[in-house]
């Protein structure tokens, strides 16, 4: 199996389509809503983008800035990248289209947060 991931250019991989290019986010984002209380994820988004924008607002180098920022940086480990580009390769072989690492991780997520919600050590009452 390839492991490493390669964008593929010149074909029909790349032309998801809008609705289909955020298509895990909008899955976790439904998930969430169901798991938890609509304004505590919102409370929490709110405190995601205020963090981006103080942030953006303290780098004079980099000029100009959007008012609500879309995308945040976070430092993961090794494995856990190879395992993302993984499933973007995966993804690629099985359905011909190619999924941003943002979506591959949504996915992700979507998948197990409610496992995760119930487990003990997140507040929940399972091992």
């Amino acid at each position: 199996m390839n492991t490493h991931y390669q964008r593929p250019t010149g074909s029909n991989a790349t032309s998801v389509g809008d609705k289909n290019r955020r298509r895990w986010s909008r899955c976790l984002r439904s998930r969430v809503f169901e798991l938890f209380k609509p304004i505590d994820f919102l409370n929490a988004e709110g405190s995601v983008v205020l963090n981006a924008i103080h942030k953006q607002m303290a780098d004079h180098r980099r000029g100009r800035w959007n008012d609500r920022p879309s995308w945040v940086s976070t430092r993961i480990r090794t494995d856990q990248m190879a395992i993302i580009n993984m499933l973007q390769s995966r993804h690629l072989n099985a359905t011909g289209k190619e999924i941003s690492k943002a979506e591959v991780l949504a996915a992700l997520m979507a998948a197990g947060l409610e496992t995760i919600i119930n487990h003990r050590d997140f507040g929940g009452d399972a091992d």
